[in-house]
């Protein structure tokens, strides 16, 4: 079975078990680990960012973000598809009690809806908005970085702090040709993680000011999250940090061939940005194809009207070959 439902299914590579085996480790709670701080350090300067704090979980890290950034009873802009509103088992609600507000199109908001929502503030009748939100990538797809300046900046005119959930942040930076601290530019707080893409074992970081990143720091710890000889696990991730993100070209390389040999072969429209391939299906049919593709060899993900096939780095050349011509099989079985 050639696995592709997502980059978080890669296992430590050689290199790097050694690199966790070998860590020098101490009492994370107590700020005693070395490696924990190095990785910590590390990906402050790689994202522009005063201080940042290692987490286990790439929810935990957008969840800190946004528990930092608003009251109880304020508002979050999202999008519907944004990772906090669906895949985090509704903790925008239970931890920090906010209220998200969404929009259905595009990658960001547009000015005109900006606009529009801001007008109501100040009504007595509605929550007051203290958040804007962005992925990057989003689906996949990178979100060009005048969109994010936009939103950005609309957001601190009025007086608004803006978060980035950047789990695949280094693909999108890699997609682009620009240091990570370009994608983060703009926002009070970003999170990353180190085992999407990069393929560490587990972790995921939250950046921004050093004073947010202690109230972050001080709410992992409510969440008990407080690690102790963390070291182990964070030299994974700073290995993959350190080793693994000018690889990702490959991955991105190897997806877009995959969109193309999908499209050329198998009556299907496949479509690549970075290292995630979204194979089209009829409305709502994606767990039919999906189940058709593990058949004939090949893992994916149903995402509703499309199966999401995902590169990673323990994927080959040859793999690629052979997921295409499984999903060419499944789409004639179809």
């Amino acid at each position: 079975m050639i696995d592709l439902r997502s980059d978080t299914v890669t296992r430590p590579t050689p290199p790097m078990r050694r690199a966790m085996a070998e860590a020098e480790v101490g009492d994370d709670v107590w700020g005693e680990d070395p490696t924990v701080r190095e990785l910590e350090e590390e990906t402050a300067g790689l994202l522009g960012a005063e201080a940042a704090l290692y987490v286990p979980s790439g929810h935990m890290a957008n969840q800190l973000g946004l528990y930092v950034s608003v009251r109880s009873g304020e508002e979050v802009w999202a999008h519907e598809h944004h990772h906090l509103v669906g895949d985090e088992q509704g903790a925008t609600a239970v931890l920090a009690r906010a209220q998200p507000r969404l929009y259905s199109d595009g990658v960001a908001p547009s000015d005109e809806l900006l606009e529009s929502w801001i007008a109501g503030r100040g009504d007595i009748h509605r929550a007051e908005p203290a958040l804007v939100w962005l992925e990057n990538t989003f689906t996949g797809r990178v979100v060009p970085l005048s969109e994010q300046r936009r939103v950005t900046g609309f957001a601190h005119r009025h007086g608004l702090r803006a978060h980035l959930d950047g789990a695949r942040l280094w693909n999108a930076a890699a997609a682009l040709d620009v240091p990570p601290a370009e994608v983060a530019a703009g926002f009070d707080t970003v999170s990353v993680c180190f085992s999407k893409g990069l393929g560490a074992p587990v972790g995921s970081a939250l950046a921004g000011e050093a004073d947010t990143v202690l109230r972050a720091r001080r709410a992992r710890k409510m969440l008990g999250a407080g690690m102790r000889q963390a070291g182990v696990i964070a030299a994974g991730a700073l290995y993959a940090l350190r080793h693994h993100r000018k690889r990702m070209a490959e991955d991105h390389g190897r997806a877009a061939e995959l969109a193309r040999l999908i499209t050329e072969r198998c009556g299907l429209t496949a479509r690549a940005q970075t290292n995630m391939v979204l194979v089209q299906t009829p409305a709502g049919d994606g767990g039919r194809h999906a189940e058709a593709f593990a058949r004939h060899g090949v893992a994916g993900l149903d995402i509703g009207d499309a199966v999401r096939l995902v590169v990673h780095l323990e994927i080959t050349d040859t793999d690629i070959e052979a997921a295409a011509r499984g999903v060419a099989e499944a789409a004639a079985e179809l």
